[in-house]
């Protein structure tokens, strides 16, 4: 990412690591820090988007995600839609969109269509982005602002920047050792968000350049290949026999029975979790508990239904997405799931169940305390309150937020799902860092309901809606998922994720999630 990896900043790196498509060893590549911090400070940034094996790793005190958004700061629902907090300010006739200080970088850029009539961005012009690094009075970047997520700029490769349901996206790092303002030609601004990181230091720091060096191409392109290989373990550099254990077991559950299975001693990762699951069991998944101790904890990390676990509630056509789908080995997860000493899988069966559970692990080659355990928390409000919002996660420690998975549906008037509205909030450490300006801006889309913008389900590495449908009668559900794999979201004390359901909290219908997140304690 952007700090290296000298001593607890190679954490840093690390950490933000969002996919881990080496083909090597997994010991080797966690026992490489002086050689990682040697490769290459001027592709740390870029190494995040595929060094997965790095994603549990805690992030140095003091590095913080935030975003500039267009949310409405009257407190209303114009998140966009007139353009008053489309900017911060203007300079030179042009809209300031961000502005940060210090060493960081932009991890994150979402644009939705301007309109919902005609496709576009800002007045449809050709209008430039420019992004200001270092103080310099000249851009590091200065091309047309739509080019960015077609494909036509020179290191901003489909998939890592693109466009679909709505939505544009960009997860190509920019990182920056003195500041960063970010304009764009005029100040016709609608919705846009801006996530980037800050951190303690500027040590490691390479300041972003265009176009990218040989060396940067090299890393780009193993990005790629990673984001283009949904549902391919050995896309995820467990390829050594020797480094990698299957623990297997089949699954036959009546009402009220709970299956057990012990993993291998630790120090390990889990890589990879399969359910194969028949057909006439799928329905029933929703109705077992899937639970994970780590370290002998007396409570789960854990502890979700299991079709939110694989993130397949309402029953999504088969989808592959870089930790969750349907492979042929069934339904998968291969968030990264690390552990000193010992983990505990159970399945507890509320109805009766079958399927074949299978669990892939690495050996770790030590144990330091620097990796977080993966947790989860499901939430559900059925259905959800006038004027309270549905909660995602509330946890006091240290860690990161790694992703979301938000299943909704209902009744509403409209016939769309116009509880769609509402914005995500996440307050870390007392601070609010996260203010979304709509539930589909949140997974990267835009314009729920309208032909050709997010209308239907569509699959991306990182994010998308697995399942849209809007009927006939009324009623409507949508499911939908996003990997924090580059913009994970620290906290040292606290954090406190939540969403609005509808334009003001008012819409009630049933919302049900699961937050995943690395934490200190297992």
């Amino acid at each position: 990412m952007v700090l290296s990896f000298r001593s607890s900043v190679t954490a840093y790196l690390t950490l933000v690591a969002s996919y881990a498509f080496l083909i090597v060893p997994l010991s080797a590549v966690l026992a490489e820090t002086d050689a990682a911090d040697s490769a290459d400070d001027e592709t740390a940034a870029i190494e995040t988007l595929y060094r997965v094996d790095q994603f549990p790793r805690l992030l140095p005190p003091g590095t913080t995600t935030k975003m500039f958004s267009s949310y409405d700061r009257e407190g209303g629902n114009d998140d966009g839609f007139s353009g008053k907090s489309s900017m911060l300010r203007v300079h030179n006739g042009n809209s300031v969109l961000a502005e940060m200080t210090g060493a960081g970088c932009i991890r994150r850029i979402h644009f939705s269509h301007s309109g919902y009539t005609k496709p576009g961005l800002l007045r449809r012009k050709g209008e430039h982005i420019r992004i200001y690094l270092d103080g310099f009075d000249t851009p590091a970047l200065d091309v047309p602002l739509e080019d960015i997520f077609h494909g036509k700029v020179d290191g901003f490769p489909k998939p890592l920047a693109g466009e679909g349901l709505g939505g544009h996206y960009c997860y190509v790092p920019i990182p920056y050792r003195n500041g960063c303002r970010v304009e764009v030609d005029g100040t016709f601004g609608r919705f846009y968000q801006i996530v980037y990181q800050s951190y303690p230091s500027a040590e490691g720091v390479v300041t972003y350049q265009h176009p990218p060096t040989p060396t940067q191409r090299q890393a780009l392109e193993k990005a790629v290949n990673a984001w283009n290989a949904e549902g391919n373990l050995a896309s995820l550099g467990v390829t050594d026999a020797e480094e990698t254990e299957e623990t297997e077991k089949p699954v036959s559950l009546e009402p009220g029975e709970t299956l057990e299975m012990k993993l291998p001693a630790g120090p390990r990762m889990v890589r990879a979790i399969y359910l194969d699951v028949p057909a006439e069991s799928q329905e029933a998944a929703g109705d077992v508990r899937f639970q994970v101790h780590w370290d002998d904890a007396a409570t789960p990390a854990i502890d979700v239904p299991l079709d939110f676990f694989f993130c397949q509630a309402l029953k999504p056509d088969p989808y592959r997405s870089m930790f969750v789908g349907v492979n042929q080995r069934g339904w998968y997860n291969y968030l990264p799931m690390p552990y000193g000493a010992s983990g505990t899988v159970r399945l507890k069966a509320d109805k009766p169940f079958q399927g074949r559970l299978t669990v892939v692990t690495v050996r770790l080659p030590d144990w330091n305390g620097d990796l977080g355990y993966l947790r989860a928390d499901y939430h559900a409000s059925l259905p959800t309150v006038v004027g309270q919002y549905h909660p995602w996660l509330n946890r006091t420690g240290r860690g990161h937020y790694a992703g979301t998975y938000l299943v909704t549906d209902g009744i509403h008037p409209s016939g769309l799902p116009s509880w769609l509205e509402g914005d995500e909030f996440i307050t870390c450490d007392g601070e609010l860092r996260i203010h979304g300006i709509g539930t589909e801006d949140c997974f990267n889309c835009g314009w729920y309901g309208v032909p050709g913008r997010c209308d239907r389900p569509g699959i991306f590495p990182a994010h998308g809606f697995n399942v849209y449908e809007s009927r006939k009668d009324k009623y409507s559900k949508a499911a939908a998922y996003r990997w924090n794999l580059a913009d994970p979201i620290p906290y040292e004390k606290n954090i406190e994720a939540k969403i609005e359901h509808g334009p003001g909290n008012d819409v009630p219908v049933n919302y049900r999630s699961t937050a995943f997140y690395y934490d200190a304690a297992p």
